[in-house]
């Protein structure tokens, strides 16, 4: 393309607004903002920044509940990311994915949920509220339907009744296995290219990066020849630190707030994003959107 006269750095950034921007001015107006629950919001420390991850133990309870103990362990301190594919994953931990078994117990594959969910008995139903669904698209390539939970990008596999999972987009954080479902248990990895949607209900989903992205993309890549594995201790991305929010005064805590997906606000957002009606589109895409396309929009507020 060539760059026409004048002032080409507005132009461009007025561009990637236009094509890329998570959300319009119109829209944004309408956005309810939540506070990050302490109790399952991750911090993780790499030497470029701050990552800010949020925890999902409704589609992943007992995945959920290990990590949480692996970070009160210090588990991840000092380990690395040791398989980044570019486009793809930085799968970070132990190791234990390629090389020796470790004494952390193997965990039962959590790739889906019942839908919708119930309560299991009358005690449980006391003061239960069912999950909110905000559908983003019918006849998805990947499944009947998806939309967001919470947040948390999502798909179904039916209207009424069936299966509900997370999918793998951009800023998904899920536990690595082996060939066998079950053997999960240290490694996690976080998707940092195109989504790799066929990997949905084949490895547990249990959080999302909400704050931190462009530090995630700094994660230094491995070798293509190589399946990204990094054999250079010098050359991977070091884990300062991981802790939970919870565990550290209020203080110390980041002040940030993401947009409720189950807002006016929200589902505004994505009739404008389906509809593509901005003047920058001579050629109107159709009116379909991919759900991962959708990212939801997150602020950081000073205190």
């Amino acid at each position: 393309m060539t760059r026409p006269p004048g002032f080409p750095g507005l132009r461009r950034v007025l561009l990637t607004i236009l094509l890329a921007g998570p959300v319009s001015v119109s829209a944004q107006d309408g956005l309810i903002w939540n506070r990050l629950d302490p109790e399952n919001t991750v911090y993780m420390q790499l030497l470029d920044g701050i990552v800010v991850i949020e925890l999902n133990p409704a589609f992943a309870p007992k995945t959920v509940k290990q990590f949480k103990g692996l970070l009160e362990d210090q588990f991840y301190r000092g380990m690395s990311f040791y398989r980044v594919i570019d486009g793809f994953v930085a799968q970070g931990g132990d190791e234990s994915d390629i090389g020796d078994a470790h004494d952390v117990p193997s965990l039962k594959a959590e790739f889906e949920i019942e839908w919708p969910v119930k309560p299991k008995d009358k005690e449980a139903a006391k003061g239960w509220l069912p999950m909110a669904w905000t559908l983003v698209q019918k006849d998805d390539m990947f499944a009947p339907y998806t939309g967001f939970i919470d947040g948390f990008a999502a798909a179904r596999d039916a209207k009424k009744g069936g299966k509900a999972w997370l999918t793998h987009c951009p800023g998904v954080v899920a536990m690595a296995r082996n060939t066998d479902p079950d053997t999960g248990s240290t490694d996690f990895y976080i998707v940092i290219g195109q989504a790799p949607r066929y990997l949905d209900r084949n490895l547990t989903i249990f959080g999302r990066v909400v704050w931190g992205m462009d530090v995630v993309q700094r994660i230094q890549r491995g070798p293509a020849r190589e399946n990204g594995i990094i054999t250079d201790d010098m050359k991977r991305t070091w884990i300062k630190r991981m802790r939970l929010a919870s565990s550290l005064p209020e203080d110390e805590r980041l002040n940030i707030y993401v947009a409720d997906t189950n807002s006016k606000g929200f589902e505004k957002m994505l009739k404008e994003r389906r509809n593509r009606s901005n003047k920058f589109f001579h050629y109107k895409p159709p009116r379909v959107l991919d759900i991962c396309q959708v990212p939801v929009p997150a602020r950081l507020e000073k205190k």
